[in-house]
């Protein structure tokens, strides 16, 4: 989203914490805007909740409730369309042909793309919308299933174990050895803002990283930081790393 559509989306979230009289549901936003979100959201003090459609999710639907309507009976306005990958597939294509119906990207959730399913969780507004428009992937023709979002399933992220080994825990000095580029290149990807650390924009080259951090570097995926406890024979720390792929 650009910033002039933040600033929007968050004077629309203050005014429901101020007329808080019943549930309010809002679109999908990946975990930067959720954690903007949640700032505005918590100077307020009104109960909210974030849900993708089951747990694992990582673009979320914002919910803001009243105090005296408990959580879990709010109906999410959230299902899921669902195919056979017969042919292969990735989750850019099936966001390309999304995006060429003229959806926008709030309107959908995650898009789980597995060995031999592909699910898109989207509002509920799109339901019939997609129903009857979205028929292909690549040019082919794809045979397609709703759920309901209490059907939703759970898709397992796909990651690859990389171990690497680093001088200190210095951001710049540990992303390049994950992506695979120059020292040089991570000091211009966090120049340029293309470097998070748990969805936290990080300006500081220096910035020390520890286990359970997220890494986001835009253009090039996401990586969690498992473990750096151990130590070479030369004083470097190895790195365990999970590299989403």
């Amino acid at each position: 989203m650009t910033e002039k559509k933040d600033v929007f989306l968050l004077s629309r979230i203050v005014d429901a914490c101020e007329k808080n009289f019943e549930p309010r549901f809002f679109d999908f936003y990946d975990e930067v805007f959720q954690k903007k979100i949640e700032d505005t959201i918590k100077k307020s003090g009104v109960p909210y909740l974030f849900f993708g459609g089951h747990p694992d999710a990582e673009r979320k639907m914002l919910c803001i409730y009243p105090d005296y309507v408990c959580s879990d009976d709010l109906e999410w306005p959230i299902f899921a369309i669902a195919f056979n990958k017969t042919i292969p597939v990735d989750h850019r294509n099936v966001l390309g042909e999304l995006m060429h119906l003229g959806i926008t990207r709030e309107s959908i959730g995650d898009i789980d793309v597995g060995e031999e399913k592909v699910q898109i969780i989207a509002h509920q507004r799109l339901r019939d919308f997609l129903w009857i428009n979205f028929n292909q992937v690549k040019g082919r023709e794809i045979k397609k299933e709703i759920k309901d979002y209490q059907q939703i399933q759970s898709v397992e992220k796909n990651f690859k174990r990389i171990s690497v080994v680093v001088a200190s825990n210095r951001l710049d000095g540990i992303i390049n050895k994950i992506w695979g580029f120059s020292r040089q290149n991570s000091l211009v990807f966090i120049k340029q803002g293309k470097v998070r650390v748990n969805y936290t924009e990080i300006s500081k080259n220096d910035f020390r990283l520890n286990p359970g951090d997220v890494l986001s570097l835009r253009g090039k995926g996401k990586a969690k930081i498992i473990s750096m406890d151990e130590r070479t024979k030369k004083g470097n720390i190895r790195l365990e790393v999970d590299r989403y792929i």
